[in-house]
């Protein structure tokens, strides 16, 4: 069995039917995952600014990670469940569809650069107070996540709107 053939299988289940003709559940749950979008990637920018260093100068990363860090992870919590569901209701649409497959490439992306970041710098992040410039990498790691997350939700929007 292909992959297209499963994801047909997937969208065809009376799960992904249900979800996909009901007038009320699909744009709920489309609903929760631009919520879920605009909480993390929200949060997730502010850090990422601060490390580009284009804003928030006066605010340490650290301090910036410690008090959002959980808020962000359960908006992106909410858009993997959410987004999960979607695609079950789509998912031989979105299989064809070349917008989905680049948000994916960009979603892998900010995910091996988020693991990075966590990896590299983070341990490090309480010994950045009182300096002024941020170590080349993590400000490079900050790019990295705004580039990324904007392609996301851009190819994201591309994909729900059936632009190809």
């Amino acid at each position: 069995m292909s992959l297209y053939e499963i994801c047909q299988l997937i969208q065809d289940s009376e799960i992904g039917t249900a979800i996909r003709e009901s007038q009320i559940v699909f744009p709920v749950i489309e609903s929760f995952h631009v919520l879920g979008l605009a909480i993390s990637a929200g949060v997730i920018v502010l850090l990422d600014l601060r490390l580009t260093g284009l804003g928030m100068g006066r605010v340490m990363p650290a301090h910036i990670m410690r008090r959002l860090k959980s808020l962000y992870m359960t908006g992106f919590g909410i858009m993997v469940v959410t987004g999960a569901l979607l695609f079950w209701a789509e998912a031989e649409k979105l299989y064809r569809s070349p917008t989905f497959r680049w948000k994916l490439v960009f979603l892998v992306i900010a995910g091996l650069n988020a693991a990075y970041y966590e990896v590299k710098y983070v341990p490090t992040m309480d010994t950045w107070d009182g300096k002024k410039e941020l170590p080349a990498g993590a400000k490079l790691a900050g790019w990295c996540s705004l580039i990324s997350w904007a392609a996301v939700i851009g190819f994201g929007r591309w994909t729900a709107y059936g632009l190809k």
